[in-house]
């Protein structure tokens, strides 16, 4: 392949990787179960996986009060034979900064029951926002 083709081959790639629903972008590295700071900017989204058991009443759900800031929790049933409790699944997590105020953002995580006061896990990932100045973080 020549060099004249390479913008089309990169194209090409990058809708492949839109199509096929792979995340493209700046990816970060989340502990799941862990409370944390990250240092973040607009546009800037996160991405990470949780084990849950849905088919016992327990899901991961998020609460976050920033409205520059949304999240989004997939629960993704595992693979089971019909109606059988007990078989292990995920919360597929997506973190989204939006433009807006600098400063810290806190997401609130909860595994339980949604009839249970109190969860059975739970942590917090801080966001440290900067929606201008990339340099700040650098």
């Amino acid at each position: 392949m020549g060099i004249g083709h390479l913008p089309f081959a990169a194209a090409a790639l990058a809708a492949i990787a839109l199509l096929s629903g792979c995340h493209v972008g700046r990816h970060y590295s989340v502990v799941p179960e862990r409370n944390q700071v990250l240092a973040a900017q607009s546009g800037d989204r996160f991405f990470f996986d949780l084990e849950e058991n849905a088919t016992t009443g327990y899901a991961w759900r998020a609460t976050c009060d920033d409205a520059d800031v949304s999240v989004r929790v997939t629960h993704v049933a595992g693979e089971s034979d019909a109606g059988l409790v007990g078989v292990p699944g995920k919360a597929e997590v997506e973190i989204r900064v939006h433009r807006g105020y600098d400063g810290p953002s806190a997401i609130r995580f909860q595994y339980r029951r949604a009839w249970e006061a109190r969860p059975l896990k739970e942590f917090t990932i801080t966001l440290h926002k900067r929606t201008g100045d990339r340099a700040f973080w650098e």
